[in-house]
């Protein structure tokens, strides 16, 4: 068992006014506007949205949040519950790893996921006394809260084989199991409940799947999923048995307790019934929004709702409804992300491995200034790409895969371009849609597109609201993305052919007679060839390319058409004296690069995290994954470095976060210096930023009486302090002074820090 802690200060409140995280701080960004499951405690009520929680604070009225940021171990919550008794939080993940918080510790018990041959998913967990039970694909298993660990494991069913449990309840001295055999019992007194010959079968109910229980009133209900339209039937067992209910087209997801009896969450509706039997209430609306109800706890004759689109929703005396959600994008599924000056865009669509669509409804997030708004559209699918107009950052463009190209300023649509307005509509084949991908602007402010399924997979967009369509052939019907190199030349990645497509323009888009095309067949210096998954150019005009073994860089291509060059391939030396060295990530599959204000690369990969390299790739500078930083999974789509703040964001297979990192795009001049935090308190252990400077400015950081305690050289536009003097100690109470410098000494300006130390 490991013991963890999670800090309430780092939870973000649903009021709390937007600030700069210090450097190396994370922060989540996950959607909080829906919930699958709740728990409920005398003080706090707790929404699962599959990843990550929100916690209503009943007493204060607050609402906040709690992800692997700030304590949980995973994503990927497959369900939680309440123990009373023990006074604690049980939270079971998708691996089968388990978290118990208990104020601000967390337990976590990583036996189960360890301990166990193959996958188990872990269904629902039931609380009685100091015992957690857990339905699992391998029966029941026990955990003691008090001692917080695993007590046994339980063998409901005919024989000793694998009866998947998919619900617990407890009654009457009893424990039942609902299984996809029917629904078994025994007695809680017996010790030898890993036996399965001591379970025996509820008789009079169906030997079918049974997947919800609940005891109440001396009777158990036992819920059996039907096909739809056929809806659920819910059987009620005691001295006799009888079919309680059943409606065409309900499909019950809950049955908890309730006061005086219990309640039945069914998606469009909650009921809510006495020990009797007898339907109570009844919720079908919010009076501003239909239910899509996962769970619903009737607490203090109060509903708590899990909704599945409306988040976690409270209905006073279950008539009065009011939804809580938090800050966060339309969805935790990510595809591409691009971030400039503050602004980040965020895509939630994509393609399958043979990049047929996955028909997500469009969706595209904003943030900016420590808030999201969010563009969604059921008519249109799969938002793929967002661009930023460089001349005007409001302005920016959005393709998708089978709905054309969308266009917006201030975050309203002004135009979508489609196979019924614009030459997008020359698909090959039957189907005219627009299924577009990368986009670039040139630097006449021309956007150019790659197209899928076209007979002419190049288009441009003139900054006068022209098209141009070029004539090439890009031997693809699958499109990737594009880039603008630094000397006007357009580099396209071609999935699956193991090489790239370049084309010269001469800067005339509009004139196609002086144009140069290379299909660039993409292969290092030792003839070997390569798949790329993504491309970007550095701040030298060097293009990296991302294969399925390792970075590639293109050095000097201004003569690429003449020269067709190989590509370089990075070696680091093994520093074990062997006079050897290995291809850096030679073994891993590059899905995103991204580069910061200080020439450094970032890299995503398809299973092993993220890394920090030099600006030459020479050295590997951090490591991100799983096991040494929050990130939700060592699966990367996208990676994006915003170059006014030096905030990295990372989309992942289990949602969106960021980190607070030290390198910006450095100015022609010192523009606004300050530090943050400033000043700085006695708690505060992490490091000052200095920010809005010029690239490589000399920063040098003295006490009132002129000593110097400090010095170093900015990565970009931002310089980092440690609080600490050269001794490594932690310098004392009083006011700092910064004295900034550029490069070449014509530039200079100072600020202040103030320091308050223990």
């Amino acid at each position: 068992m490991r013991i963890l802690y999670f800090f309430s200060g780092f939870i973000i409140s649903f009021s709390a006014l937007y600030g700069q995280p210090p450097v190396g701080a994370w922060t989540d960004h996950l959607d909080y506007g829906s919930a699958v499951q709740l728990a409920v405690s005398p003080s706090k009520i707790y929404a699962s949205t599959g990843e990550a929680l929100i916690i209503y604070n009943k007493e204060f009225s607050e609402l906040t949040k709690l992800s692997t940021v700030n304590g949980l171990t995973e994503t990927g919550i497959s369900c939680i519950a309440w123990s009373d008794d023990s006074d604690l939080l049980i939270v079971a993940y998708k691996s089968a790893n388990i978290d118990l918080l208990s104020g601000n510790t967390i337990y976590n018990i990583p036996e189960i996921m360890f301990g166990t041959a193959g996958e188990i998913s872990i269904q629902r967990i039931r609380t009685s006394g100091r015992y957690a039970y857990l339905a699992t694909d391998y029966g029941i298993i026990v955990i003691d809260l008090i001692r917080r660990e695993i007590r046994d494991t339980w063998k409901p069913g005919s024989d000793s084989g694998g009866n998947r449990v998919y619900d617990v309840a407890t009654g009457n001295g009893l424990i039942y199991a609902a299984t996809e055999n029917g629904v078994w019992y025994g007695e809680l007194a017996n010790t030898g409940l890993s036996y399965f010959g001591n379970w025996k079968q509820v008789t009079g109910l169906p030997e079918l799947r049974s997947n919800l229980l609940i005891y109440s009133g001396g009777r158990l209900y036992a819920n059996y999923p039907m096909q739809f339209p056929e809806g659920d039937q819910v059987y009620s067992a005691g001295s006799d048995v009888y079919l309680f209910s059943s409606s065409a087209g309900i499909q019950n997801r809950s049955f908890d307790a309730a006061p005086g009896g219990f309640s039945i969450a069914s998606g469009e509706m909650a009921r809510v019934y006495n020990t009797a039997g007898a339907l109570i209430n009844s919720i079908r609306s919010y009076g501003w929004g239909n239910p899509d109800i996962c769970q619903a706890i009737i607490d203090a004759g109060d509903a708590w709702i899990a909704d599945k689109t409306h988040g976690l929703v409270h209905g006073a005396g279950m008539t009065d409804f009011r939804k809580f959600t938090l800050p966060g994008p339309a969805s935790d599924k990510v595809v591409n992300i691009t971030t400039l000056n503050g602004t980040t865009l965020i895509c939630a669509g994509g393609t399958d491995g043979s990049w047929e669509e996955l028909g997500r409804d469009f969706q595209v997030s904003i943030h900016a200034k420590g808030s999201f708004s969010n563009i969604i559209s059921g008519n249109a699918k799969d938002a793929m790409r967002c661009c930023f107009d460089p001349s005007d950052h409001s302005h920016f463009f959005v393709s998708s895969w089978g709905h054309g190209l969308f266009e917006y300023r201030n975050n309203l649509m002004i135009n979508h371009y489609h196979s019924g307005n614009s030459p997008l509509g020359d698909g090959a084949g039957t189907d005219p849609a627009a299924m577009l991908c990368g986009m670039t602007f040139d630097r006449d402010g021309n956007l150019w597109m790659v197209q899928g399924h076209s007979a002419s997979g190049v288009k441009v967009l003139t900054a006068d609201g022209k098209w141009i369509i070029f004539p090439c052939q890009i031997n693809t019907r699958v499109p990737g993305d594009i880039i603008a190199a630094p000397d006007g030349n357009k580099w396209i990645i071609q999935p699956k052919l193991n090489s790239l497509f370049i084309i010269d323009d001469n800067n005339t888009p509009g004139l196609l007679s002086d144009d140069r095309y290379l299909q660039l067949p993409v292969r290092d210096t030792e003839g070997n060839y390569f798949s790329v998954f993504s491309l970007n150019k550095d701040l030298e005009g060097n293009i990296w390319a991302g294969t399925d073994k390792g970075p590639l860089v293109y050095f000097n291509t201004e003569n690429i058409f003449e020269k067709s060059p190989a590509a370089y391939r990075i070696k680091i030396s093994r520093d074990d004296g062997s006079g050897l060295a290995d291809y850096l990530l030679g073994t891993e599959t590059i899905t995103s690069i991204a580069v910061d204000g200080a020439n450094r690369k970032w890299l995503g990969t398809s299973g092993s995290g993220a890394y920090l390299l030099s600006p030459d790739g020479g050295k590997v500078l951090k490591t991100f994954n799983k096991s040494n930083s929050p990130l939700f999974s060592d699966s990367i789509a996208t990676i994006a470095v915003d170059n006014r703040t030096g905030e990295v964001w990372f989309g992942t297979a289990g949602g969106i976060l960021s980190v607070r990192e030290t390198a910006t795009s450095g100015g022609q001049e010192f523009t606004g210096v300050y530090s943050f935090p400033n000043p700085v308190r006695e708690d505060f252990s992490g490091n000052v930023t200095i920010t809005g400077l010029m690239k490589d400015t000399n920063v040098k950081i003295t006490d009132v009486s002129g000593n110097l305690v400090f010095e170093t050289t900015s990565t970009g536009g931002q310089a980092s302090w440690d609080l600490k003097t050269f001794n490594g100690k932690r310098v004392v109470t009083g006011v700092y002074l910064v004295f900034c410098s550029s490069a070449d000494g014509s530039q200079s300006c100072t600020t202040r820090i103030l320091v308050i130390s223990r």
